[in-house]
């Protein structure tokens, strides 16, 4: 499992995944919006921001686990980017709407980017390897022949 290298990617992507639940994504109006402070707020938005960045941490880490799935691990990772999407467009729309015209994206408006270009990274590996074990295959009921 820890010995393909797209392990490490997802690993990497969780990482920021839950770096974005805990670190502030933008100021606006003077005020610092962060996700988990979302649990204080009634805010469907803010709650929404919360919900989806650890609903994509959750899948990227149950992802990890299922090496043994390839066409799973993909769409696992396929949902994951776009519950990442969705995160990023919520916290984009709730900054807006705390006082608009004064945001001010911070560091943390970065993670769910890098998660998602790790989860990239990871995919690719999973081709590769459904790749490799399909021409070893062919090799194989080839010399059957």
């Amino acid at each position: 499992m820890i010995q393909r290298i797209q392990t490490l990617w997802w690993l990497i992507a969780l990482i920021f995944g839950v770096a974005f639940i805990f670190s502030p994504y933008a100021i606006s109006g003077g005020e610092m919006l962060q996700s988990i402070n979302c649990i204080e707020g009634q805010n469907p938005f803010c709650l929404g921001v919360l919900g989806t960045g650890i609903a994509a941490a959750f899948f990227t880490f149950i992802t990890i686990f299922l090496f043994k799935n390839t066409n799973l691990q993909i769409n696992l990772s396929r949902f994951a980017l776009l519950l990442i999407l969705v995160t990023i467009g919520l916290g984009v729309y709730y900054a807006l709407q705390v006082v608009p015209g004064e945001d001010v994206p911070h560091y943390g408006a970065a993670f769910p980017v890098l998660s998602m270009l790790f989860i990239f990274l990871a995919m690719r590996g999973v081709r590769k390897d459904q790749k490799l074990l399909r021409s070893v295959d062919r090799g194989f009921y080839a010399d059957e022949e």
